[in-house]
Formats: structure tokens, sequence, C-alpha cells
């Protein structure tokens, strides 16, 4: 309706309509909108609140073999640095609205139903919970700003209660209430009751665009929306940073420029099994290789008792045998001095899936959990080394005048795939230095 107005020269009309939708706006986007266009056009501002607020951005330098998960890679980032950092998004405060308020929301007589399409409280999808609700959000809000220790119990009373139990404001998770008792700590009541109360007025329109990460750093409490190159910040984003920031929250968006961090620590990894892919198969041997700064600074090499037999066209394959394995440690045995090598470090193979599955599932055996960033010596190698016939990693040896003596013995292969690491990132630092 804006253009055709100002298209057609009628600009004192588009000029009062913009001004009755910025004083009277019929929801947070038709706000946005309308005061981007009434500065622009009026105002003789070129730029967008969004644009504005990326090029005032700070920038975070983390190394480009973490560009597939730029949120986890700014969380450990900062938590690198000795500060609290967590991936939040929308998770935190739709669960922290909706176990605050879980009372009030599914009551006996509005439990929800087996229909996912039920889930949702009618009170929120017409917008009346905050009015029906009035006098216990408000109570609940006060002791937000001055009990959170109360706060936090009722939680997890709530977590404990109903864990598990279909909603449609958030979803459950084993560490649910980790960031939010990080939030409640903080000592910044008032902006959290500012935040929750905005949500029980208005939960459809305010529940979408929260930032990615919750960070806690010596001045407080802060938001941060994570971009990479040719991101763009959204409206509802927007919407939301400038509504934190009216809770009296530091929010903001930060990008990140990926570089290649020469102190970045890679664990270089090869396995051998007893077979090929699934819970069936175990390992028979691990090594690793430590890279930093393009030199080797540590190895690790161990056999192991795979707990069931080896086939006969394995050994053939890799020269481990029955009998080499049979005083060998179990997994169990060397799950904390592998765990403790991998420390920092991004986990590298060649098909890594290969090998990261077959050590997460001999973590998962024993309880426990084993999470790394990944890099694929062998995808690397097709997308900076493209035309070979082939990318196995004795092709590529033979290619690149690589040694590789004990092929399918751990060590050797994982150490023959580092020298390929050390191809990748050199062929990485050429093309980041060209794109300055």
């Amino acid at each position: 309706a804006m253009r055709l107005l100002l298209a057609s020269g009628r600009r004192d009309e588009a000029k009062q309509r913009l001004e009755r939708c910025i004083d009277a706006p019929r929801s947070d986007e038709e706000y946005l909108v309308a005061r981007d266009i009434y500065r622009r056009k009026f105002e003789k501002k070129r730029t967008s609140a969004a644009t504005d607020i990326l090029r005032l951005a700070e920038v975070i330098q983390i190394d480009e073999s973490r560009s597939g998960t730029p949120e986890r890679a700014a969380v450990e980032h900062y938590q690198r640095r000795g500060l609290q950092a967590y991936r939040t998004e929308n998770l935190l405060w739709r669960t922290l609205f909706g176990l605050l308020f879980w009372d009030e929301l599914f009551a006996d007589d509005c439990a929800p139903s087996n229909s996912p399409f039920d889930w949702l409280p009618a009170a929120l999808t017409d917008g009346s919970f905050y009015r029906v609700n009035r006098d216990a959000v408000e109570e609940k809000l006060a002791r937000v700003q001055g009990d959170s220790q109360s706060i936090k119990h009722e939680l997890l009373r709530v977590s404990t209660q109903f864990y598990g139990q279909s909603n449609g404001v958030f979803r459950w998770r084993r560490s649910i209430n980790d960031a939010l008792f990080a939030l409640l700590d903080a000592d910044c009541g008032p902006s959290i009751a500012h935040v929750l109360r905005c949500l029980c007025e208005d939960y459809t329109e305010r529940r979408y665009g929260y930032p990615d990460l919750l960070v806690i750093d010596e001045l407080g409490t802060r938001f941060v929306e994570i971009k990479t190159d040719g991101d763009q910040v959204r409206r509802n984003q927007l919407l939301r940073i400038q509504q934190l920031r009216e809770a009296g929250f530091r929010a903001d968006v930060v990008r990140i420029e990926w570089t290649l961090d020469p102190q970045q620590v890679y664990g270089v990894v090869d396995v051998e099994t007893t077979g090929g892919r699934g819970d069936g198969h175990r390992v028979t041997e691990i090594g690793a290789v430590k890279v930093r700064d393009g030199k080797v600074i540590d190895r690790f090499q161990t056999l192991l008792n795979p707990q069931r037999l080896i086939p006969a066209n394995i050994t053939r394959l890799t020269g481990i045998s029955p009998a080499m394995v049979v005083d060998a440690p179990y997994f169990s045995d060397i799950a904390d001095e592998f765990q403790e090598f991998m420390t920092d470090a991004i986990f590298v193979a060649h098909n890594v899936e290969f090998d990261y599955g077959f050590i997460s599932r001999e973590f998962r055996r024993i309880g426990r959990s084993f999470r790394y960033p990944k890099l694929c010596t062998c995808a690397s190698m097709r997308k900076l080394y493209p035309g070979y016939k082939s990318y196995s990693l004795a092709a590529l040896c033979q290619n690149f005048g690589i040694e590789l003596k004990q092929h399918h013995r751990a060590l050797c292969d994982a150490e023959a795939a580092a020298d390929l690491l050390l191809l990748i990132n050199e062929k990485r630092q050429q093309r980041w230095q060209e794109g300055q």
C-alpha cells in the first residue's frame, strides 16, 4: 500500500498512514516495517535496521572447519574464554514460559490431548491467556523478580512431575534446566519478567525469533544471534533483539569470520573393526595423531579386544588376528585416555562418518557420550583437489607421494590422513588469503 501511494505521488497520505501504523501497530512486524519505510522515505535514512545491526556486529574468528555448525562453534568459542554459553534460540524462553505457567496452561480440564493439533492451549492461540490468568501470572512474575530460588524449585517440580508429557509449547530434554538456572542466577529478574509478560500477552506473535545463544560474561547476561557470510537478519529476529533490549538485556548480532586457526587442534583418527557398519561389529584397533600448527604433536595407538570373533577375511585385510587381541584391553579400559587425547580437537578421518560412528557407538555402549566437530579428509580433498579418479586413502597417498607402509593398520592410516589434512589446510589457507 505504501509503495502504491508513494508511486502515485500521494506522499502526505502515505506519511499519515505510516505514522498511524507506528503509533498503533496491529503487530510487532507491522511496526518494524512501517518504521523502516518511514525512515527511508521521510528521514533520508538509506539502510534498514536489519542492515544497520549487521554492519555494527562484533566479529569473531573461528576455524573454517567448523562452518557446518556455526552456533555450536560459537558456544565453544565463548566457553574457551571461560564464559558460560548455551545454545538457546526459542527453546529457552518457551521452556521457561511453559514450565513456569504449566498449571495455568495445562490444568486438568485443559490437559494436552493425544492429537498434535490440540497441544497448544486455546488461551494462547486466541490471545486470552494473560487476561484470564492475570493474577496468577503477576504473582509468579513478582517471584521471578525477587525470589529466583523459589522459581527454580517450581521449575524442578514441574519438570520432574510432568517430564515427557506432550505439549505444543516446548520440547523436553535431559539438560532442560541448565540454561534456565544460569539465566535465573544471573540476577536479571525484572528483565526476565518483562519478556515472560510479553509472551503471556501475545504468545503466538512472540514465540519465534529469539537469539541463538545465551552468554554470561563479566558484564552479566547477553543474548547473541550468530550470523555468517551471506546471512540476513530476519524481521522476527530483529524484533526479538529489540524486545530483549527493551527488557534490559544486552542483545546483539555477532558475525563469524571463518579463518584457518593455526592453533586449532586436530585429532586424526583411524579405526580397524571386525566388519562393516552396524552395532554388531566392534573396534579392534585405534590409531590417532594430534596435529597443531602443521605439526604432529602426539600419537595414540592401541589394539582392542572386540569381545567377538574377528572374521578371517578381516584378518586377511588388516593383519589383526584373534590371537593378537585376546589379551588386549577392552574399550572401556582406554576410553578415558582416548577422550583426554581428543580434548579440544576436531575429529578428522578419511570417510569420517565410518570412524566417528564406531567410536561413538563404543562410548554409547559404556553409557557415555562422544561428541566432537568432524572433518572428512576424503570430502575435503574432493572439494579442494578436484579431478582425480579415486579419492581412496591409498590412491591419494600414491598421487601425492605420501608414505603408506601398513595400509589398514590404524596408526599408519591415521598418519597418512594427517598428511592429507596438511594439504587441505594449505589449500584452505591459500583460499582464505586470496579472499582477504
